[in-house]
């Protein structure tokens, strides 16, 4: 009698699991839909073929796909984040400040030593080449402005790279960076440290895509501080008069030739000191405008004229709530304002190096959230075909970030790629098949853009072993 009952609660449970199983395969969305929780595209449903069962692929997209069309996912994620919430020691700032989901794993991922890769070597990580010449020569690409472009607004400038302070100690990477707030006394309030080791092994990662790249190739880096450390400031007047950060310079002063660093602190704070919207108050994000700035600067400094902010038309969504709207008053909203393509702009997203898994849409303006930006982040690899005809390609390898960054640059390049590779995602999780290595030649890549934030950023696993462990 105890075995029949064991028998039928385990031939029951089976049956259940076999039904539970088989929901997502009859009432998934085949086309794989979105998540606003978790800012993504959804796994789409696999197509079977001989190549794909053979290599894996095929189960590896079918297992994705069963686990993003479970039933109740998003009530579920829901509930998970509210546990972890009330059992989460840290206090409500850092959780303000780490509110993306992807971007607060990353960020708590601090690698007390290397990885087991064999091509993170302690010679390969720590051989950071010392730059002689403190300033850095104009970039040679893109030098040509965008053929379908409308008439520029403003005129070429001529090439001046960012500077380098003649500060000996600026080459000195055991000297401890900071970025922080300036109070109204001059005094200064750091926020974060910046360290020898994450120094070093940053740097070892753009010397390394540098190293990739043609021999007229550029890296371009720029590092995001999140909505609240701008929002802190702005909004708290009577204490702070700005921000600032001593990092930057001394990155540019420690890469190879072609790598250029670009400060978003020092480019934006003007543009806040003048009420600018360029970070959102209800979203961790930077706005539109933000991105737009930071292309201009990248730009004009290598003497290529940058179209306007007001060139591009734009949907706009005056009510904007995004990933902070439950930790601020509700009588506070933003406008989110989503440009469209300057010429006709195709999207595709692809697997396994070359292989095409759909085309989608370029921007969802209909969106009134941050996923309106390129209808969020599509892996494992994606591909803007701009319409323009410069000769050059772009990839640009960021957190959530880039997708805000990507229509500012797309008029300069015949394709934007763009990779997200922190842990959720589809590159890191099989869908990239190849080393980025192999996508920068399939994708003939000139310019590598890197536009991480605060979560990914120097002192994050991302930027010091995840970009070179996939290279």
């Amino acid at each position: 009698m105890g075995r029949k009952i064991s028998f039928l609660l385990t031939y029951w449970w089976c049956m259940l699991l076999l039904v539970l199983g088989l929901i997502p395969l009859v009432l998934g969305n085949r086309e794989g839909g979105v998540s606003e929780t978790e800012n993504r595209t959804l796994q789409a449903a696999p197509q079977f073929s001989i190549g794909a069962w053979f290599d894996g692929s095929f189960m590896s997209e079918l297992e994705t796909y069963l686990s993003d069309q479970m039933l109740g996912r998003d009530a579920i994620l829901s509930v998970s984040n509210g546990i972890l919430d009330v059992f989460n020691v840290t206090s409500d700032r850092d959780r303000i400040v780490h509110a993306d989901i992807d971007e607060e794993l990353n960020s708590m991922a601090r690698a007390a030593e290397e990885p087991d890769d064999g091509d993170l070597t302690a010679e390969t990580v720590w051989n950071v080449t010392i730059v002689e010449d403190e300033t850095p020569e104009p970039r040679s690409a893109p030098t040509v402005p965008p053929t379908a472009a409308p008439e520029l607004t403003e005129p070429p400038v001529s090439a001046e790279p960012t500077p380098v302070p003649e500060d000996p100690t600026v080459r000195d990477l055991s000297i401890v960076r900071k970025f922080g707030l300036i109070r109204v006394d001059g005094s200064f309030t750091t926020r974060f440290n910046f360290g020898e080791d994450a120094m070093k092994r940053t740097i070892a990662s753009l010397n390394a895509y540098r190293a990739a790249l043609p021999e007229d190739g550029s890296v371009i880096f720029t590092y995001i501080p999140y909505s609240y450390d701008a929002n802190e400031w702005l909004l708290d007047t009577e204490h702070f008069s700005g921000w600032s950060s001593n990092v930057e310079p001394t990155i540019q002063a420690n890469v190879d030739d072609g790598v250029y660093v670009f400060s978003t602190v020092e480019e934006l704070r003007p543009h806040m000191e003048a009420d600018e919207p360029v970070y959102y108050k209800v979203d961790h994000h930077w706005s539109g405008l933000g991105a737009f700035y930071m292309q201009k600067r990248m730009m004009t400094s290598w003497g290529v004229p940058s179209i306007a902010y007001e060139d591009f038309e734009y949907t706009v969504h005056e009510n904007f709530r995004g990933s902070l709207s439950t930790k601020v008053s509700k009588e506070i909203s933003d406008r989110l304002e989503v440009p469209d393509a300057l010429a006709p702009t195709h999207a595709y997203v692809y697997r396994k190096l070359n292989r095409l898994v759909r085309e989608t849409k370029y921007m969802e303006p209909e969106r009134a959230t941050y996923m309106a930006f390129l209808g969020g982040t599509h892996s494992p690899f994606y591909v803007a075909v701009t319409g323009f005809h410069t000769g050059h390609s772009a990839l640009v390898v960021c957190d959530s970030f880039g997708n805000a960054f990507v229509p500012y640059i797309a008029p300069y390049y015949d394709k934007v790629c763009l990779v997200d590779l922190r842990d959720s995602h589809d590159f890191v999780t099989g869908g990239g098949g190849a080393p980025l290595r192999d996508y920068i030649k399939e994708y003939d890549i000139d310019d590598v853009y890197f536009i991480v934030s605060r979560g990914t950023g120097i002192n994050s696993d991302y930027m010091q072993y995840t970009v070179r462990k996939y290279l």
